[in-house]
């Protein structure tokens, strides 16, 4: 798998040593409360399963996002479908970092990879309707709203409704996806 290089960041696959900051990120509540697929707890034990099963999958390309040269979240573009060329995007960042444009500078490579490098013609998000910051983001990005699938996903024992998104290769791209903005550090999964 290649990395993704942005003016501030860095996408690159995830190593064993990755598995203490993974955990202690993706450990927080805050991270997995909106995100459907994040278990909490989500310990050290658990982040080294998480990496080592990563390269058993052609479906998904998983990224560590690396600011300053510390692991600051997670891309990814998964159910990846050259049949139909498409894919879903999945992004997170740590709670420590919001506000710097980090999630939607890693969001924008991995739609240039998406786009260009893998050839896909429709990439598509997901996010919780009680996580509206996510849709400001994507929306940003140029994603477009599909709709509310009502009560897809059970989170803490409740069901949660959730928007779907989608952005075509040859949709116009958001012109000012880049900018930092409030709450726009967490975003889709």
């Amino acid at each position: 798998m290649t990395e993704l290089r942005g003016e501030h960041l860095l996408l690159r696959p995830f190593e064993p040593d990755d598995a203490p900051a993974l955990a202690a990120i993706a450990g927080q509540r805050a991270i997995a409360d909106t995100m459907i697929s994040v278990a909490h707890p989500f310990d050290v034990d658990m982040a080294y399963a998480w990496i080592e099963q990563l390269g058993a999958n052609d479906r998904r390309q998983s990224f560590a996002v690396v600011a300053d040269g510390s692991l600051v979240g997670y891309a990814g573009l998964h159910d990846i479908d050259h049949e139909h060329g498409l894919a879903e995007i999945s992004f997170w960042t740590d709670p420590a970092c919001q506000g710097r444009g980090l999630a939607a500078q890693a969001a924008q490579l991995l739609l240039d990879h998406a786009f260009g490098g893998l050839g896909l013609n429709r990439v598509q998000a997901f996010h919780m309707t009680r996580n509206p910051a996510s849709g400001r983001l994507l929306a940003r990005l140029g994603f477009s709203e599909e709709g509310v699938m009502r009560q897809r996903v059970r989170k803490w024992d409740r069901f949660e409704d959730v928007v779907i998104w989608a952005l075509l290769a040859d949709d116009p791209r958001g012109s000012n996806a880049l900018q930092p903005k409030d709450g726009a550090g967490r975003a889709s999964e």
